[in-house]
This record gives structure tokens, C-alpha cells and sequence, in this order.
């Protein structure tokens, strides 16, 4: 099995570690391609997936702590809001006198996170011949956006052997 270098943004493989998630929940899903293919995918997924959740755990710390430095006794008051189902319930908001400084802190957090996002790992994969799998399949659930996804795990010309 070949291995090659590929750099891949975090938010892509945040979307492919959610991809990945949701089709092994569908076991059909993926029921037509090769126990080389599997493997192969079981193997970059683990890469793919440490990377995801470095990322989560890492946007999760950021805003925990500006929860914690805003949603306090101190900088926040009790009050009411609108859930998704319009129903009123409880919750805690920033006082006036500190949603600038808390606005100027959210903005920078999403930029950091935004940066992240963008940022690129470089990963080694074992390849999957896509063109081969879908030869040999004579019937599958697989969707274009499995395709595509599938895809990050072809080797290109233009990419190196690890």
C-alpha cells in the first residue's frame, strides 16, 4: 500500500472527521469497497480524526474561558431569551458596561479560530484507488459527497511518496 504526503486545512479535516462519523452509523454505507480500501480509510481517519479533535478541544478551551471571564456574578445578570422553539427560558447575559470589552473578546476569538481553521497540516495517507473500488462495486449507497470525501485520499500526481 503506498503512502503520500498531503497537506490538508484543519477545517477540511474537521468536515471529514464529521463525514466519517456519520457513516459509520450507516453501516451499508461503505459496504461495497474492499477490505484494503477499509483499512486504508481506518488508518487516515485516525490521522484525520487527531487532528479534528485537537482542534475542537482547543476552540472549546477558548471559549470556555470567555465564558467563564463574562458569564460570572460579576460581568453578567440573569436574564430571558427565546429558545429555537420560541419558548422563553433562562439564561445569563453581559452587563452593559462590559459587552464592549466581551464583543472586542469574541471577535478575537473567532479570528483565532478562523486562522486555525485555515491552517494547514500536513499528513501522511495511505492511498485508496478510487477508480478501482468504484469498478468493482455492484451496488452501493455511496454518494457523491462520499466520492468527494473519499477523494482526499487519492493520491494525486502532484503529491509526494511518504
Amino acid at each position: 500500500m503506498m503512502n503520500f504526503k498531503k497537506e490538508l486545512m484543519v477545517v477540511e479535516c474537521v468536515n471529514i472527521s464529521a463525514w466519517y462519523r456519520k457513516v459509520r452509523e450507516n453501516d451499508s454505507k461503505l459496504k461495497g469497497l474492499s477490505v484494503k480500501t477499509l483499512w486504508a480509510l481506518k488508518k487516515n481517519m485516525k490521522k484525520i480524526d487527531d487532528i479534528a479533535a485537537n482542534f475542537e478541544e482547543f476552540r472549546n478551551g477558548l471559549e470556555d474561558k470567555l465564558k467563564a471571564d463574562y458569564f460570572n456574578d460579576e460581568k453578567s445578570e440573569p436574564a430571558k431569551f427565546l429558545d429555537n422553539d420560541g419558548k422563553e427560558v433562562e439564561g445569563l447575559k453581559v452587563k452593559e458596561e462590559y459587552l464592549e470589552d466581551y464583543q472586542k473578546e469574541l471577535n478575537s476569538l473567532n479570528a483565532e479560530i478562523n486562522g486555525l481553521l485555515t491552517s494547514k497540516e500536513e499528513v501522511v495517507l495511505n492511498a485508496i484507488d478510487i477508480e478501482s473500488e468504484i469498478e468493482n462495486m455492484d451496488s452501493t449507497d455511496i454518494t457523491m459527497e462520499d466520492l468527494d470525501i473519499l477523494s482526499v485520499f487519492e493520491k494525486t500526481e502532484d503529491e509526494e511518496e511518504a
